[in-house]
């Protein structure tokens, strides 16, 4: 049986060397290719736009009644805000995602021009301010809409101070995982697309998750309440951001995570309890917990396939694994779950673990300190967490046409 397991291992860490070298060279090539086409529908919309001016001969900017076609009366009058509600738009930009930041202003500014009246003004985030305090002046100076231009970093910060009011808030991503834009299919790579979707597109109410994280429970439960949109955890999920290199990923994209995440997949599991709002309790092995808030990962994987932005839950997966063939079992339960084998053999030579829940709150113990992160964000370390989802308190432009996530 030793014999076997070996053989299994040694099988298993080829197979996942084998895969990540080919995932990392497909997916090379289909972002290539996203670009190229992001590019050539950007030309062909700016085209279309123009005709369908000169067509409409009732002064409403084309692409601003409905971005997929659909004709006006259908449209529900609940979502739709059409551009010449919005009167100024304020652009929270994070300069360090642009190779061009005049550049990209230029472009914000004729997309704004052609769909409306409104009034652009741009707000850049520093080191020591990136994003909280941009975002409480354009609400000062009257904006009402404030776009996120950068990272899930910068979005998450913005939100931070939108979330709870009736501002609304859009995203021109600009970052490696972008992954909230992925999961409510707001255009990448295409600054032009996405402010489009902003001004012609509809409100979306999502929720969002507070995270408290502390050395004890009294101290996280004192601890200021930071806010994630995507997923946040600890363990090795956090220890894969901490590992990745910034340089990396400036050239590779989110497949730096991929690199970065080697490094964590040796290590060993430690005790974790959840508690429940509902009295319940669980006692696991694990090397992650995740709370999710969406689920959809970047190359189309769904890590968490009933995390939705509007449901009212957070999604709890707690994973835990030992060595290589391990970590492998558990990445072919996320890529491809249906190849995962079932039945007593497999039950005999299972190296993993993963366990889900859904809930409004749950709170997250365990006697070793792990490292935490928020939306790919690294935080302290800590022995506590306490996260609660707030539920449909963000004011989101999403496309017109788009329906619910569908991980």
């Amino acid at each position: 049986m030793d014999q076997t397991l070996l053989y299994l291992s040694i099988a298993s860490i080829v197979v996942t060397v084998v895969t990540v070298v080919l995932l990392v060279v497909v997916l090379r090539h289909l972002g290539r290719h996203r670009r190229e086409i992001a590019a050539l529908r950007a030309a062909t919309e700016g085209s279309g736009a123009r005709a369908g001016a000169g067509a409409a001969g009732d002064g409403t900017p084309a692409g601003a009644a409905r971005a997929d076609g659909v004709a006006e009366a259908d449209a529900d009058p609940h979502d739709a805000s059409p551009a010449d509600s919005i009167h100024r738009v304020a652009v929270v930009l994070n300069p360090s995602k642009f190779q061009d930041a005049e550049m990209f202003r230029t472009r914000v500014r004729e997309v704004v021009e052609k769909l409306g009246d409104a009034e652009v003004a741009f707000y850049e985030t520093t080191v020591e301010d990136p994003g909280r305090g941009q975002t409480r002046r354009a609400l000062q100076e009257g904006a009402d809409l404030v776009v996120a231009a950068g990272g899930d970093g910068t979005v998450r910060l913005v939100s931070s101070v939108l979330a709870g009011t009736e501002t609304r808030m859009a995203i021109i991503p600009a970052g490696t995982g972008n992954l909230l834009a992925r999961n409510l299919d707001i255009p990448l790579e295409d600054p032009t697309a996405a402010i489009t979707a902003a001004l012609s597109g509809k409100d979306r109410r999502i929720d969002v998750g507070w995270l408290r994280s502390g050395g004890s429970v009294s101290e996280a439960a004192a601890s200021a309440e930071q806010i994630f949109l995507v997923i946040a955890g600890f363990g090795a999920d956090a220890e894969m951001i901490g590992h990745t290199d910034d340089t990396l990923k400036k050239r590779l994209g989110w497949i730096a995570y991929v690199v970065g995440g080697v490094r964590t997949i040796l290590g060993r599991s430690v005790d974790v309890m959840l508690d429940f709002p509902d009295g319940t309790r669980h006692a696991h092995k694990a090397r992650t917990v995740l709370l999710g808030n969406v689920g959809r990962l970047p190359g189309g994987f769904v890590l968490m396939p009933d995390a939705t932005a509007d449901n009212g839950r957070l999604e709890i997966v707690v994973a835990g694994w030992k060595g290589a063939a391990g970590f492998s079992q558990v990445l072919t339960e996320v890529v491809t779950p249906k190849l995962v084998p079932k039945g007593r053999f497999a039950e005999r030579t299972r190296l993993s673990t993963m366990n889900r829940y859904q809930a409004t709150e749950v709170r997250v113990a365990t006697t070793k300190a792990q490292p935490v992160q928020l939306d790919g964000d690294t935080d302290a370390e800590a022995t506590h967490l306490i996260a609660r989802i707030d539920p449909g308190v963000l004011r989101l432009r999403v496309p017109a046409g788009t329906e619910r996530d569908q991980p």
